[in-house]
């Protein structure tokens, strides 16, 4: 009888034929994983998000407060942007995520305010790409996977490990009050982490001469002005002219983040797709030569 000899490890493609590179990730695109796809939950997206929603963002979670005492929560959660460690519930996905729009300008999916987001919760297993800083991603390879890393809120990527960053005097807020809000402006001591419009800040120490309480004008905030890293603004809903008045006190800017609570099972660098936002004409792009953390959450 005839046969055949070959040693399949030694066949290849033919060069220049249909192979190629395809290692790599997806921002927001949750590894398949049978034994967690129950887990993806779904949520709306807050009326208070200045910034639509994509895949890969730290969110919060917070009990729908639109329905009666004692119906069956089936409105969902609202969710929006996390802007503190203690408040990440956990992150947006694009999966299943059909309701958001793309546009030949802005061809990732985006989610705006009302509308329903995926995501999956902290704990549940999920295996999901994050972005991170690529210059950071390379250091990663071959540590542990229960490293400590920090993420960026204003960025949504993974960081070097952050404890505590120096907190920045700010030298002084002003308020200007134009209708239902109050537009304060900030003017730091020294050079801060905030980049531009849509960044998040935490303000700690203000005094409020006005009649709303010092709470209105201290906690996490969205940069809704921006001139650079120290002069910034940003927004508070008031009742009318009066609210937030002359502030004083020993004002802080608060930028020590923590540690992320995820592990990084694996990292590439240049070959994974994230999310790119432009935040002065609200297109969301990709980046198809990025960096990503394989994070189970």
């Amino acid at each position: 009888m005839s046969g055949i000899s070959i040693n399949p490890f030694s066949t290849t493609n033919q060069a220049g034929s249909f192979s190629v590179q395809s290692d790599g990730y997806i921002q927001g695109m949750c590894m398949s994983k049978p034994s967690i796809r129950n887990e993806l939950a779904g949520g709306n997206i807050a009326a208070t998000e200045t910034l639509p929603m994509w895949g890969g963002v730290a969110i919060f979670e917070n009990i729908n407060s639109n329905q009666g005492v004692g119906q069956q929560n089936t409105l969902g959660s609202n969710i929006g942007r996390a802007l503190t460690n203690s408040a990440i519930a956990g992150f947006s996905v694009f999966d299943q995520s059909t309701s958001w729009v793309n546009t030949p300008q802005s061809p990732v999916s985006l989610g705006s305010s009302g509308q329903t987001s995926s995501f999956y919760r902290l704990g549940s297993g999920a295996n999901i790409p994050l972005a991170i800083d690529p210059t950071f991603a390379a250091s990663l390879s071959g540590g542990a996977t229960n490293q400590q890393v920090s993420w960026d809120f204003n960025n949504q990527r993974i960081v070097p490990y952050d404890a505590s960053t120096p907190t920045i005097s700010v030298t002084s807020l002003t308020a200007t009050t134009v209708g239902l809000v109050a537009n304060i402006a900030v003017v730091a001591a020294a050079a801060t982490n905030v980049q531009g419009i849509g960044d998040s800040i935490n303000i700690s120490g203000a005094v409020n001469g006005g009649t709303g309480g010092n709470a209105l004008i201290n906690g996490n905030f969205i940069v809704t002005a921006f001139t650079d890293n120290e002069h910034f603004s940003y927004q508070v809903p008031v009742s009318g002219a009066g609210v937030v008045g002359a502030i004083t006190g020993t004002i802080l800017l608060n930028q020590g983040v923590g540690a992320l609570a995820v592990n990084i099972l694996d990292v590439q660098v240049g070959n994974s797709m994230i999310v790119v936002y432009n935040p002065v004409t609200g297109f969301a792009t990709w980046n198809k030569q990025g960096a990503c953390a394989l994070c189970k959450i």
